[in-house]
């Protein structure tokens, strides 16, 4: 019996303590070692267990382009399939809250070579060079404003030092950086700066990287108004199910 390989992978077979490869589908290879002649018991084993993937039957005056394009169609069929419980298969696991599973190699290349995505939730999201510049600058504002404040406050204590302000100026508790108040911030149109900058800092976050951002931001957001954390707080809530972590993630 005649069996053949259309495809582009290589297939192997193993039966009753052999084994071999039928190579994949090469047009400019004359020998044609795609297709390959094996007695009936044989030939029905591998059959039944590779034409799944795109292996073929074949018989002497059978045309070639047909029997190719069953093959294409079976191979192709088995990828697409094969893809297709990946992706519900992560699916599910994102449902119950559990992990998600990588591709294999073979698959990722096959999903690659079909134009097919793969869920990947496990990649963080790369942000377009747009929105990383948009994001330095408001980090650069925010800074600035932030240094603007604290030389106010050392020209402050300096001059409270001095006694020129003890007449006018009680004493105060030292400022909680974990646990401002909003009084410490400034003026009212300075908090409002300094809320709507951190704003724009984790509105656009998502599923894929909002725990990042949280655990390389997490000092940075102790010493935000109390504005952002509560945004902070409801948004990661929402997009996780879970309350805000007590601790540093």
């Amino acid at each position: 019996m005649i069996v053949a390989n259309f495809t582009l992978d290589k297939l192997n077979w193993m039966h009753l303590g052999a084994n071999g490869t039928i190579p994949a589908y090469d047009p400019d290879d004359p020998k044609k070692p795609h297709i390959v002649t094996f007695d009936d018991s044989r030939a029905n084993f591998i059959l039944n267990k590779s034409g799944i993937r795109g292996l073929v039957q074949m018989n002497f005056g059978d045309d070639e382009e047909l029997k190719k394009a069953e093959s294409l169609k079976l191979w192709r069929t088995f990828w697409e399939r094969q893809i297709e419980m990946h992706n519900q298969h992560n699916e599910d696991q994102k449902e119950k809250g559990n992990r998600y599973s990588r591709p294999t190699d073979e698959l990722d290349a096959h999903a690659k070579l079909l134009g097919l995505e793969l869920l990947r939730p496990w990649r963080v999201e790369q942000k377009s060079n747009k929105e990383t510049d948009e994001l330095r600058g408001e980090n650069i504002a925010l800074k600035k404003s932030l240094e603007a404040m604290q030389a106010q406050m050392t020209e402050i204590l300096r001059m409270m030092g001095s006694g020129k302000l003890q007449s006018q100026v009680q004493p105060q508790a030292p400022f909680d950086l974990k646990k401002p108040k909003e009084e410490d911030l400034g003026k009212k149109e300075d908090l409002e700066k300094v809320i709507e900058i951190n704003r724009n800092k984790y509105k656009r976050l998502g599923e894929n990287n909002m725990n990042l951002w949280v655990s390389k931001n997490w000092d940075d957001i102790l010493i935000m108004p109390t504005e952002n954390k509560v945004e902070i707080e409801e948004k990661y809530e929402k997009i996780y199910g879970v309350p805000f972590p007590a601790e540093k993630i």
